[in-house]
């Protein structure tokens, strides 16, 4: 395996604010607090101690605890529960949906990478812990977007009618997709597939996505914490109440948005009057503040039957992408959030929420970035004379590269063009010195030559790549297979497709071996054999 890496500004893939947040960030400082670096963890720690007090501790430990009671290879996990019950332990975490069989490959990379700089910090820090956290976003109900993914150019999809909180849905319709993946996989004796796939199990599709994301990460100590928790909201319920009361969040985003428009950075999301949903059987409601009632659905509420409510079943009230980093923030002693750009440029309109409720905004890092070129894709590479520092070039830049190098007959159109424009100045100043009436006629005829001239170059082109057909599409072929839709391919391909033999646990220990937690750059990594 070759590893290489690559500045992301040179990727023509990212936006300047996109760059800002990745490597800038003291430029954002108005806007993040602390600007992330290795160094920065130490005064981070501080800033937390003072504020996560010792009963938030054991209200999470004894959760943490009660959830990995009946988890089978739980023995890294529980020896960090144990490690949270200390002042001078503290969290590094990531978040996602429960996108079914992880969804694309990045959130492997999220999870890996949160592991990999807590081992790193444990190094610079010894005198303090640190703690992997994925912090499950069970509460999502957008089942659209996480029902399905991408193997071998195949979709796999759960069919199911059901709908709300996607943490609380059954299992109903999922067998199907186990054998759609048993089935891509059954001609690899030594397939590691099935035996994952089968862990994905249990009584809902959250408590059946924990057990799949602990065995796929287990080992490490990765601590996985269900959002959906009425001890957990219970203990977040002064804050909700603050947002049902006085709309806080909302005033806070509406004034940090006008600053960062004043920085011609643009707001990724907009807050709502009140950033909350009601959860219920099948359903996850907008609460609506109008004409003095909280409408839920068909139902309206006055302010004391909805307080009473939230102090009965808390965790009926499901915070929204606004006040969900501030529920996170509240419950974990938690020192870094690991998030994609998507993420972290809406984490750049939170930090006056934080401050309104007396909350550490945390150290925010943009998640690592890898691209993977198998062997068969290597070999293509090679074909064409593209080496890894040539895939962020457009398909038409490499086009006319490649016939450039090739083709010995290619003609120099610039070189006839800027004739053709001498020409037609020339023939413009003697027609003005002879008969200014003939110019309509002369424009039109040059005109028509130009013409003509373009249709000759356009034919001798499509000569040219009718000449080199092959390699041409084998080019087509590289740039799909590594930016699929022109996009990163870890947006859109699962992890499995990278275990072509089912062998989960190699592919995801050379990806934790590869992952820099401190490095920005793009990782490629480049398999030089064909796998066995």
């Amino acid at each position: 395996m070759k590893i290489q890496s690559t500045k992301r500004q040179a990727t023509n893939l990212f936006s300047e604010k996109d760059l800002l947040l990745s490597e800038s960030q003291h430029e954002l400082s108005d806007f993040i607090g602390i600007p992330f670096s290795k160094d920065a963890f130490q005064k981070q720690a501080l800033l937390k101690s003072n504020e996560f007090s010792p009963q938030k501790r054991e209200l999470l430990v004894k959760v943490l605890q009660k959830n990995y009671a009946t988890i089978d290879g739980n023995e890294a996990c529980l020896k960090n529960i144990s490690a949270l019950t200390n002042e001078i332990c503290f969290t590094i975490t990531t978040g996602h949906q429960l996108s079914l069989l992880t969804g694309p490959i990045y959130f492997i990379y999220k999870i890996l990478h949160v592991i990999k700089q807590c081992d790193e910090l444990k190094v610079s820090y010894p005198d303090l812990q640190f703690v992997p956290v994925y912090w499950m976003a069970s509460e999502d109900h957008d089942f659209e977007e996480i029902k399905s993914f991408m193997l071998f150019g195949k979709e796999i999809k759960w069919n199911t009618e059901q709908s709300g909180a996607v943490g609380r849905m059954t299992l109903d319709g999922l067998q199907e997709v186990k054998n759609k993946i048993a089935d891509v996989f059954q001609n690899n004796d030594n397939s590691e597939a099935k035996e994952w796939i089968d862990k994905l199990n249990g009584e809902t599709y959250g408590k059946a996505f924990f057990e799949f994301i602990h065995h796929l990460f287990g080992k490490h100590g990765l601590l996985i914490l269900d959002a959906d928790n009425p001890n957990l909201k219970k203990a977040f319920s002064p804050i909700l109440k603050e947002e049902l009361t006085s709309f806080f969040s909302m005033e806070e985003v509406l004034k940090t948005n006008k600053r960062l428009l004043a920085r011609n950075i643009k707001p990724q999301v907009n807050p709502r009057e009140i950033n909350l949903f009601f959860l219920s059987k099948n359903k996850r409601e907008r609460i609506i503040y109008e004409n003095n009632k909280y409408n839920i659905g068909a139902q309206n509420f006055s302010k004391e039957e909805v307080l009473q409510m939230l102090e009965k079943i808390p965790e009926s009230f499901s915070p929204n992408v606004i006040l969900r980093p501030l529920y996170q923030e509240y419950i974990l002693p938690n020192l870094c959030y690991i998030g994609g750009l998507g993420e972290l440029n809406y984490w750049l309109q939170l930090k006056s929420s934080f401050e309104r409720v007396n909350l550490t905004f945390p150290l925010i890092q943009v998640r690592s970035s890898l691209i993977w070129i198998d062997s068969s894709t290597k070999n293509k590479m090679n074909s064409v004379d593209l080496s890894e520092a040539d895939i962020f070039r457009t398909t038409n830049e490499l086009t006319k590269s490649f016939i450039s190098k090739n083709e010995k007959d290619t003609i120099d159109f610039s070189e006839i063009n800027e004739h053709a424009t001498n020409l037609k100045k020339e023939i413009f100043t003697k027609s003005l010195a002879i008969d200014q009436a003939l110019n309509p006629f002369i424009e039109a005829e040059i005109t028509r030559i130009e013409k003509q001239l373009e249709v000759i170059q356009s034919k001798l082109e499509k000569s040219v790549k009718l000449k080199h057909e092959k390699a041409l599409k084998t080019i087509g072929q590289i740039k799909e297979k590594l930016f699929p839709n022109n996009n990163l391919q870890e947006r859109s391909l699962n992890f499995l497709q990278l275990c072509k033999n089912g062998e989960i646990s190699s592919f995801i220990e050379t990806i934790f071996q590869t992952i820099d937690p401190f490095n920005s750059d793009i990782l490629i990594l480049t398999e030089e054999h064909e796998a066995k």
